[in-house]
């Protein structure tokens, strides 16, 4: 079960690309935070605590989750995409989108420490390429002559 905290490094909130983000990009990256289930360990140096996530790779937020928080579809696909482009969170997993039970997985990334510099590794939403969907351009599969072709022969 989450806890009732979430921890967010000072490094995050201070850093340029968080920034950068709009509104509703830093509300959906605080659900993704709220989302985590986190341990704390101590290293065998025995110095600073370090949190890990343990479901890291695991944590899901669909599209129709983020329209029940009232976050219209538009406005989260451009926030997922701002989020994994600045280096808040990675794609473990890429749903289907028509398959019942095959979700998107995320997981938090901490690239956005990176961000502007040469180092940096960009990372973007793979765009869906799966043949038989909607019309491909400058295909007029029903235009109103061919309508009129088939109804009247």
């Amino acid at each position: 079960m989450p806890s009732d905290i979430i921890v967010v490094e000072r490094d995050l909130l201070r850093s340029e690309p968080f920034r950068q983000l709009n509104g509703t990009a830093k509300t959906i990256l605080f659900d993704f935070l709220m989302k985590c289930r986190v341990k704390s360990t101590t290293p065998p140096s025995g110095r600073k605590k370090e949190r890990v996530i343990l479901n890291n790779g695991e944590i899901e937020y669909c599209y129709s989750e983020a329209e029940k928080r009232g976050i219209p579809r538009a406005s989260f696909m451009r926030s997922l995409d701002t989020l994994i482009e600045s280096g808040f969170i990675d794609i473990a997993h890429s749903g289907s989108g028509g398959k019942k039970g095959d979700k998107s997985l995320y997981a938090i990334s901490d690239r956005w420490r990176n961000y502007g510099t040469e180092s940096f590794k960009l990372a973007s939403r793979t765009k869906d390429n799966r043949g038989g969907r909607g019309f491909k351009s400058g295909e007029a599969h029903w235009t109103y002559q061919k309508f009129i072709q088939k109804v009247f022969g």
